[in-house]
C-alpha cells in the first residue's frame, strides 16, 4: 500500500514538475503567447507559478521577433513542488 501512494505522490509530482519545467523552458525561449500549445500551458501553470509571482523580479531579454522571460516564479514553483513531493512521499514510506 505505501508503495502504491509513494509511487502515486511521485507521478503527480512528476507530471506538474514537468509541465513547470515546459512552461520555463516556453519563456525563456520566448514562445509566443498566441499560440495554442503555450497558452494552455500558461494557463495550466499560472494559479501555482502565481503565488510566488513578486518574490524577484523577471528578466526580459528582448530580441526583434521575441522576448524572452526568465521566469523566478516558475523556478520557485518547481522547488517548492518537489519539496513538498519528497516530504509526502517520506511521510508515506515511512508506515
Amino acid at each position: 500500500m505505501k508503495y502504491t501512494a509513494q509511487r502515486i505522490i511521485g507521478l503527480i509530482i512528476g507530471i506538474i514538475d514537468a509541465v513547470l519545467l515546459i512552461r520555463l523552458v516556453l519563456k525563456l525561449l520566448g514562445a509566443s503567447p498566441e499560440n495554442v500549445f503555450v497558452n494552455g500551458i500558461y494557463g495550466i501553470t499560472q494559479p501555482l507559478v502565481g503565488i510566488f509571482e513578486g518574490i524577484f523580479a523577471q528578466i526580459l531579454l528582448r530580441s526583434i521577433n521575441a522576448i524572452a522571460v526568465f521566469e523566478p516564479a516558475t523556478v520557485i514553483a518547481l522547488l517548492v513542488v518537489g519539496l513538498i513531493g519528497w516530504v509526502l512521499q517520506r511521510i508515506f514510506g515511512s508506515h
